[in-house]
């Protein structure tokens, strides 16, 4: 059974009201928190830490960044798709070589795609950048089209649960309205609940970059 939308709203609608009460020189996000009971959920455990991706309903603005791997139509079409960057063949064994320049782009953005025939390369010279971040690429032929698997990216955020029971995840946009963050909150919830541990949630928090906490009821 699916979490309840129209609490989760209001409680957005409330973060928005008390987040934009003073003006701020740049637009806000909204990031959801998610308390587990530590007595419920022994993260030392492998299995009871998340670390996977989840589709939200609502693309993200701005939207996330994809970095493409590949050459000539591959290339062609991942640009078209909307990829920030391509990076030719030829151009990882370089970035491979200068320690900076791979640590930034495993930092700069957020998901990132390959030809298959650049995945050998990919594995090679960025492996130790991309793979503890949980970045390594996905792999496609050259023919594939791309516009859906860039587009789901943009709707994408990784969560990922390490030493403590909580995570947090950006989920909106003061651009974006109340209902559309909503929704993106309920698929968080409901991608809790696919797993069994929104029974031992103690707690969901909503905010705006700069504004207060407000408690997310969680209804059926």
């Amino acid at each position: 059974m699916s979490v309840k939308v129209e609490p989760i709203e209001a409680a957005v609608a409330e973060a928005r009201k008390l987040g934009t009460k003073k003006k701020r020189k740049f637009k806000q996000s909204f990031d959801v928190a998610v308390n587990f009971r530590k007595k419920e959920l022994d993260v030392t455990k492998p299995e009871n830490r998340f670390n996977q991706e989840v589709v939200l309903p609502n693309a993200m603005f701005p939207p996330a960044k994809v970095c493409a791997f590949g050459d000539g139509e591959f290339a062609e079409k991942a640009l078209a798709a909307g990829v920030q960057r391509v990076v030719s063949k030829d151009e990882i064994p370089k970035l491979g070589d200068e320690k900076k320049e791979r640590k930034a782009l495993a930092k700069g953005f957020d998901f990132f795609i390959a030809a298959v025939d650049a995945m050998p390369l990919v594995g090679r010279y960025l492996g130790q950048a991309l793979g503890p971040r949980g970045k390594m690429p996905r792999p496609f032929p050259p023919q594939a089209d791309l516009g859906p698997v860039v587009d789901q990216y943009q709707r994408t955020v990784r969560v990922r649960m390490r030493n403590t029971p909580t995570f947090h995840v950006k989920v909106g946009h003061v651009k974006m309205a109340d209902k559309e963050i909503a929704d993106n909150i309920a698929a968080v919830l409901n991608f809790v609940d696919s797993k069994g541990f929104l029974d031992r949630v103690g707690g969901v928090l909503v905010k705006s970059t700069m504004g207060p906490t407000v408690d997310v009821p969680i209804e059926r």
